[in-house]
Order: structure tokens, then C-alpha cells, then sequence
């Protein structure tokens, strides 16, 4: 993984555009995001914890959880909700101006845990789905990050890295 932290690195955009938004849009979306991974993690604690009473209803033509395999949605949701806490934390430190480290660490430590949950489904593991991942980066961008190659992808190509 420490060869995936620095082959990541090579294609990262280095820039940051403040002047591309407003601090208002950011914490509106941010605050948004943060409501929503709380109200997924209320779902989560229902549909895999058993957390409350049983519900009926509200059925929506062409949706259905039911048949799909609950580890991987287990998963999905524990990713967003964890997202949503990195949100949070978010929020914070543009209030208090830092990071809270050890909380970023800890729920980066719980999107692991549910990234080691969503694997063992796809019958695949952080080193290959890290090497997949670099390959397709290395298509995308040859030399290193570009705004130009950001933009304008061949998803074919990279589609076909993924396949292989």
C-alpha cells in the first residue's frame, strides 16, 4: 500500500481553485452531505442492526433492495456514512481552521473496514483493486496530472484496464 500512497501521488491535481467556489456553496454541500450520511446511517442501523420496529409500505415500482446481496449494501452504506463523517469533520476544521487528525484517521480506518467488506463480496483485495486502480492512472495520465487529460478521458481504454 505505501507504493499505492506514492504512485497516487504522481496523479493528483496539486492545485486548489478557492476562487471556483464560494465558501457558502462549499459548507451548503458539505452540510448537505453530512445530513444525508446521518440519515443513511440511521437506514444502516435499521436494515443491518435491527434497530427499531419493522416497517410496511412505501414500495417504489422498479427499486428493490430486497434480492440484492446485503453485504455489498451493507457496505455502500457504511462507505457513505463514513463519507458523511468526513464531512463532518470537514466542517469542523474550516470552523476551528485544522484537522482533527486522529478523528480523520479513525474514520479512514472505518472506510477501510467497510472497503475490506465490499472486497471479500467481489472476491477481490486492496492490492488488486490498488493496482487496477494505478493502471487505469497511468492511461489517464501518462506523465503526470493534467488538467487537459482530467477532462478529456478515453473511458474505452480505461474501461478495458478495469475488464482485464
Amino acid at each position: 500500500m505505501k507504493n499505492y500512497l506514492n504512485e497516487s501521488a504522481r496523479t493528483a491535481s496539486n492545485s486548489y481553485f478557492t476562487d471556483k467556489a464560494t465558501e457558502a456553496e462549499v459548507k451548503g454541500a458539505f452540510e448537505t452531505f453530512a445530513a444525508t450520511g446521518e440519515t443513511l446511517d440511521n437506514q444502516k442501523r435499521r436494515l443491518f442492526y435491527g434497530k427499531g420496529d419493522a416497517l410496511t409500505g412505501g414500495e417504489v415500482d422498479g427499486f428493490a433492495i430486497n434480492g440484492l446481496n446485503g453485504n455489498i449494501v451493507h457496505a455502500i452504506y457504511g462507505l457513505c456514512t463514513e463519507a458523511g463523517e468526513i464531512s463532518e469533520a470537514f466542517l469542523k476544521a474550516a470552523q476551528t481552521g485544522q484537522f482533527d487528525e486522529v478523528n480523520l484517521k479513525e474514520e479512514a480506518g472505518d472506510l477501510l473496514w467497510y472497503l475490506a467488506m465490499l472486497f471479500r463480496e467481489l472476491d477481490t483485495d486492496f492490492e488488486q483493486v490498488a493496482t487496477t486502480n494505478i493502471n487505469k492512472l497511468k492511461a489517464r495520465f501518462p506523465e503526470k496530472f493534467t488538467q487537459d487529460k482530467a477532462y478529456n478521458r478515453d473511458l474505452d481504454t480505461e474501461r478495458d484496464i478495469l475488464e482485464s
